[in-house]
C-alpha cells in the first residue's frame, strides 16, 4: 500500500486541485476494502480517484482520497454470456489484450484509454455511432462498497438500483467490480478525411448510417486544429473520423495510405491524446435537434466569438436506460467545445451553455457544465429515482461533495 499524508491532488487538466486528508493507494482489493470501511465506520467523507481525465471537481473530497489502480485488472471471462468481470481501478488500457485473447472486445469506446473502467461508466464515457451505446449501458453488474461498509452487488435481478450505478458519479460508494456485455473481438478500419462543412452537411444521414463510428470537428480558425493536435485542418472544413469494422487480420486489409489504420478495436479506437491543452465543455442533445444546434454553435462561433478557436467536436449515441445518463431515453448528440489553457475562456463557454438552453441540453458529468437541481430536474425526469438509490446506498453522505451535493443531496 501506498499512503500519503496530506497532499495535493490535480487533474490532468491542471483546473482542479485539492488536498484530501491523505491519499492511498491500496495493493489490492481486500486491502482497499479493509482501509475504506475504517474511514466509513469512522464517519468520515471518502472519494475515489479514477484516471484523472475530469474537468470538473467530481473527486474533490474533504476526506480521504483512494487509488484503487492496482487492485485487479480483468477477474473473469464468461464466453458464452459475453460478460466480462472487470476491476472497477483497472483502466480502459490494460483490459483490451485480456479481453481479446478470449476471443472479445468491448462495443464501443471513446477517444480516450486512461480512465479507469468505474470512473469511465460514472460519467458516461462513450464513443459516436447511430447504434451504439455508452460504456455504461453495457455494465451487467456491480459490486460497490456502500455507505455502510457493506459490500452490495447488483445486477438485473436488481433493475432499480442497476441503473442507478451505471452512471452513479461514484455516489454509491466505491465500485470494486463492474460487469460489462462485451461482443466477438472485431478489427477496425479508421479513416481520417477533411471535409468541407457543405459537405459533411450534405452527406451527414448517409455518414451515420454507412460507419460504425462517425464523428467530426469543426474547425472556426485556421489554426484550430493545432489545439487538439489534430492534422492540418482549414476554417469551416471539418476533421472527420469514419471507423468501419472490417473482417480481416490488420497484415491482409492495411493500407499504406496516409491518416489511415487498421487494427484490434481496442488499437485504434484512442487516438493518443495524453496531455490536456485545453478544457472541455460537453453537453448532450436529441439527436433531432442535433442539425440546428450545431448550426446555432458554429454562427456563434463564426461571428461572435471571432477569438475562440476551439475545434468544435459532434458524437452520436444510442439510448439507454440509466437514471442520470446523459443519453437516458433519448437518441443523444453530444456537442463540446474547450476553453484555452491561460485564457478566459468563461464568457465564451457561458455563452454555448446559454445557446444550448433551448435543447434540453444534459451534461457530461466529468467535464465543464452549468448545471444546477432545478436545471437537472428539468431535463433528467428519473432524478428523484436516482437520488433514492444514492440515499439508500450512502445514508450519512459520505460520498457527496460540494460539487455533487446541492444537484443528488
Amino acid at each position: 500500500m501506498e499512503h500519503n499524508g496530506p497532499a495535493i491532488w490535480t487533474n490532468w487538466g491542471r483546473n482542479q486541485s485539492f488536498r484530501p486528508t491523505q491519499i492511498v493507494k491500496p495493493a489490492s482489493e481486500d486491502e482497499a476494502v479493509e482501509l475504506m470501511r475504517r474511514e466509513i465506520r469512522a464517519g468520515r467523507a471518502l472519494r475515489v480517484a479514477g484516471g484523472r481525465h475530469s474537468f470538473s471537481p467530481i473527486v474533490e473530497t474533504g476526506g480521504s482520497l483512494f487509488d484503487l489502480s492496482d487492485t485487479g485488472c480483468v477477474w473473469s471471462v464468461d464466453t458464452d454470456k459475453r460478460e466480462a468481470v472487470v476491476a472497477g481501478g483497472a483502466r480502459l488500457s490494460t483490459i483490451g489484450q485480456p479481453l481479446w485473447e478470449a476471443g472479445l472486445a468491448i462495443a464501443n469506446q471513446g477517444d480516450i484509454d486512461a480512465q479507469s473502467v468505474a470512473g469511465a461508466i460514472a460519467t458516461g464515457t462513450k464513443g459516436s455511432g447511430l447504434t451504439n451505446v455508452s460504456m455504461s449501458a453495457t455494465v451487467t453488474r456491480l459490486s460497490i462498497l456502500n455507505g455502510l461498509g457493506e459490500i452490495v452487488d447488483i445486477d438485473a435481478s436488481r433493475p432499480e438500483w442497476l441503473r442507478a450505478g451505471q452512471v452513479s458519479l461514484g455516489l454509491l460508494g466505491p465500485v470494486l467490480r463492474v460487469g460489462l456485455q462485451v461482443v466477438p473481438a472485431y478489427y477496425l478500419r479508421e479513416e481520417l478525411v477533411v471535409m468541407s462543412w457543405q459537405e459533411v452537411c450534405e452527406r451527414w444521414d448517409d455518414l451515420l448510417a454507412s460507419h460504425h463510428h462517425f464523428s467530426f470537428w469543426w474547425m472556426p480558425a485556421e489554426r484550430s486544429h493545432e489545439m487538439y493536435r489534430l492534422p492540418r485542418t482549414p476554417k469551416d472544413h471539418c476533421f472527420v473520423k469514419l471507423l468501419h469494422k472490417v473482417p480481416a487480420e490488420p497484415s491482409v486489409m492495411e493500407s499504406a495510405e496516409p491518416m489511415r489504420r487498421v487494427g484490434r478495436a481496442y488499437q485504434i479506437y484512442p487516438d493518443g491524446t495524453t496531455d490536456a491543452e485545453f478544457h472541455e465543455l460537453e453537453y448532450m442533445i436529441g439527436s433531432s435537434d442535433a442539425r440546428e444546434a450545431v448550426e446555432v454553435i458554429r454562427e456563434m462561433m463564426l461571428h461572435r466569438y471571432t477569438d475562440e478557436i476551439s475545434p468544435f467536436q459532434v458524437r452520436w449515441q444510442k439510448a439507454d436506460d440509466a437514471f442520470i445518463s446523459p443519453q437516458s431515453q433519448r437518441d443523444s448528440t453530444s456537442l463540446s467545445v474547450s476553453g484555452e489553457i491561460g485564457r478566459d475562456y468563461w464568457p465564451f463557454l457561458r455563452a454555448v451553455d446559454a445557446a444550448l438552453a433551448a435543447f434540453a441540453p444534459r451534461p457530461h458529468w466529468g467535464k465543464i457544465n452549468f448545471m444546477d437541481r432545478a436545471r437537472t430536474d428539468a431535463v433528467y425526469p428519473l432524478l428523484d429515482r436516482f437520488v433514492e438509490v444514492r440515499r439508500n446506498m450512502d445514508p450519512q453522505g459520505l460520498f457527496l461533495n460540494p460539487y455533487l451535493a446541492p444537484i443528488f443531496l
